[in-house]
């Protein structure tokens, strides 16, 4: 039976914290020969029906908290005797899945899950009495069941119902996955945590998040949108991390179907209404009004949220009418998508992307974060002195404005990121033993783009000494877990519900201590306006910006953001605009053959446009070429007139001119071995050669002679000052 049809009575609504799937039919689900799996999958210690201190698995030390027995005696027993073979199996099971978690067994209050279904088992109505699977009964029907015994005299204390009753719905939330027999993505709810069979990458800043697909009524849009968003995780298409904006945003289109009225995956039975459905639903967006409770809560949605939700519905009906065949098994109308449905959103009605934020609100002044830096000392400071109590939060903080990395990079570093640095024998250290810069490099996990390149960057010895304070903090936070020895996955751990170590520090934390250290510490810009450090991506902007206006080289700062491409470094380029110009006109620029260019160095940063474009900008100068022409040249910039650079690339300029000339010299050695002569000077292949020459000549001779000007030459690509 489908989870869709076994569902079909269930009027139940959808609730925001639902941790498996309403509709399931718990009663139905339960499979003697899935329970007997389940207890033959637990180590032989574990193959148990009750624990106490002498038979306790080793693997359950430290998970379940003792409870007071009595003055100083202490113990750890879990009952689950006298119940039905295959519940006492799934108790069995449950005890050691939620081990696996992470998560703590308190003595107390599984004993009164299991004291509850021992009661409604043996003095419960028939209902009670006849089943054998913890699944047999809703969790209210099993206190019913309770009421009922203690109707009969049976003694039952008075908090047993409400304690029974909170376990019961966690235990039938974990124990309801390995009895499901159809596909995961079937299911309403998907739940990573519980549910090992959704794909995650190893390292996923959100695999906590539970995905709720039950507010999506139409069961056309829902079951299509599981089947485009599973095949999506599966392929790698998407990552866990964006499957919940997806849904969201189809949530936008549900609203508006209830408004309109249902007509069925193609939105319109007539095609001419499809156009008018369109242009309501962008109506709807543009007039909706963010509800109260919410951040800016009473404000018009912005532009840049209505273009996500109409590209993102875009993409839906684009997969759907590209697998139309795949899609029907979802519902029979998805085959009558017509290609009309793939561009549903014409351009002018999709908002421009122009409430961009202002970059330079995106960087930090120097005095400001100095003061975070001074500052910060209150995430660690006890609550009791005014602090946040959180040291994790102080080294985060520290590692961000030192290394610039995404707040997610330095989150979920592995517990030991460092790697030694290949360094040569020369490099001098000092009276300590340790080099005056790098000393190591820092792994980080990249989760926001793909790249081949390592994601590592070299750190210096400041560092280091906090990435060693924060192993020495986990390491006590987990003899605290009772796991004295074991090292966590991560350097930075949640610390809740996290015995094993296994998941990382909490971003939405991270953000609100920062928003709570802003606040205490009111820190302002030099124009006085309050500066909200919780953007962490603001320690990001500045370390780049800050590089580039040193004049550390494109390639350089690149590498070190893990960027992929020179148009997402000259993104931070861009916000220090005025400082690049500045040195861009420091020096004046000459041609190839050392002459000052002619055009003003004014025009000349405006015409290549060095503030936008990365194409313009070579190894060893500029190309002056106008924006919208195409150069076709290929490589003898050198050569071209619409060269130009200046004495900041006189050592690039100087490497390629000796390039050149032991090329030339090899060349000509290889020839005279194989015809007896050297190259003569109307060899096409010298003539270019010996152009380069002489052009890099006179560039270097001019920097030489006249040091505050810049000469035109060959295409190279640049340095940013």
């Amino acid at each position: 039976m489908s989870a869709e049809a076994a569902g079909s009575g269930n009027t139940q609504k959808p609730r925001r914290m639902d941790r498996r799937d309403p509709r399931l039919p718990l009663a139905e689900m339960f499979d003697p020969v899935i329970a007997q799996t389940l207890w033959d999958s637990l180590p032989e210690e574990c193959r148990v029906d009750h624990i106490d201190k002498k038979n306790i698995p080793a693997v359950y030390r430290g998970a379940i908290t003792p409870k007071s027995a009595g003055k100083q005696n202490t113990t750890v027993y879990i009952n689950f005797r006298d119940l039905p073979e295959p519940m006492t199996q799934e108790i069995a099971w449950l005890i050691h899945r939620e081990i696996e978690l992470g998560r703590f067994i308190k003595p107390n209050m599984f004993n009164s899950a299991t004291r509850a279904l021992r009661i409604a088992t043996k003095h419960g109505n028939s209902r009670g009495r006849n089943a054998v699977s913890l699944l047999h009964l809703a969790p209210d029907e099993w206190v019913r069941e309770v009421q009922a015994a203690r109707m009969r005299g049976i003694e039952v204390g008075a908090n047993l119902d409400t304690y029974a009753l909170h376990r019961l719905r966690q235990l039938q939330d974990v124990l309801v996955y390995p009895y499901h027999r159809g596909q995961w993505w079937e299911l309403n709810v998907w739940n990573p945590q519980l549910d090992p069979r959704i794909p995650q990458r190893e390292h996923e800043p959100s695999g906590r998040n539970v995905v709720n697909f039950s507010h999506l009524t139409s069961q056309w849009l829902r079951e299509g949108a599981k089947v485009w968003l599973s095949a999506s995780l599966s392929n790698g298409t998407l990552t866990w991390s964006s499957i919940k904006a997806r849904v969201d945003n189809l949530k936008w289109l549900q609203r508006h179907i209830n408004s309109r009225g249902d007509e069925g995956p193609c939105l319109a039975t007539d095609p001419h209404q499809l156009r008018p459905f369109i242009r309501s639903f962008c109506e709807m967006l543009l007039t909706h009004r963010i509800s109260d409770g919410q951040r800016n809560a009473g404000e018009l949605l912005g532009k840049n949220p209505r273009r996500q939700i109409m590209v993102g519905i875009e993409q839906f009906y684009q997969w759907m009418y590209d697998h139309r065949d795949e899609a029907t098994a979802a519902h029979a109308d998805w085959a009558k998508l017509r290609a009309e449905h793939c561009v549903l959103f014409r351009p002018e009605d999709k908002p421009r992307l122009t409430n961009k934020k202002n970059n330079d609100d995106m960087v930090l002044d120097d005095d400001v974060v100095q003061r975070i830096a001074e500052g910060c000392e209150l995430l660690a400071r006890p609550r009791s002195e005014g602090g946040c109590g959180d040291i994790q939060a102080f080294h985060a903080l520290m590692l961000l404005i030192r290394t610039g990395r995404r707040v997610n990079e330095v989150l979920m570093m592995d517990f030991d990121p460092l790697v030694p640095l290949q360094r040569m024998p020369e490099k001098p250290v000092n009276d300590s033993g340790q080099s005056e810069e790098f000393v190591a490099r820092m792994r980080y996990q990249q989760t926001k783009i793909e790249s081949d390149l390592p994601a590592s960057i070299p750190v210096d010895a400041e560092v280091v000494t906090i990435i060693r304070a924060q192993q020495q903090v986990a390491r006590d936070f987990m003899t605290a877990m009772g796991s004295p020895g074991t090292e966590p996955k991560y350097l930075f751990m949640r610390t809740r519900i996290n015995r094993r170590g296994s998941a990382p520090y909490s971003m939405a934390t991270m953000h609100m201590h920062l928003k709570q250290l802003a606040e205490t510490l009111a820190i302002t810009d030099s124009a006085g306006r309050p500066v909200a450090i919780s953007k962490t991506h603001r320690f990001r902007h500045t370390a780049a910006t800050n590089l580039i206006n040193a004049g550390v080289p494109l390639h350089v700062v690149m590498r070190y953001f893990g960027h992929v491409s020179p148009e997402m470094t000259l993104h931070y380029a861009m916000t220090r605009s005025q400082t690049m110009e500045e040195e861009f006109l420091k020096y004046k620029k000459v041609t190839r053959d050392g002459r000052t260019a002619e055009i003003d160095g004014t025009d000349l940063y405006d015409l290549i446009q060095l503030d936008k474009r990365a194409d313009r900008v070579l190894p060893n100068g500029w190309c002056t070429l106008p924006p919208k022409q195409l150069c076709d040249k290929g490589n003898a910039c050198l050569t071209c007139a619409k060269f130009v650079t200046d004495v900041t690339h006189g050592p690039e300029l100087r490497r390629q001119l000796e390039d050149t000339e032991r090329l030339v010299a090899s060349r000509q050695d290889a020839f005279c071995a194989k015809y007896g002569a050297p190259m003569g000077d109307d060899n096409i292949w010298l003539q270019g050669r010996q152009e380069e020459i002489g052009s890099l000549s006179r560039i270097l001779l001019s920097l030489t002679d006249v040091t505050d000007r810049a000469v035109r030459g060959a295409g190279v690509a640049d340095q940013p000052a």
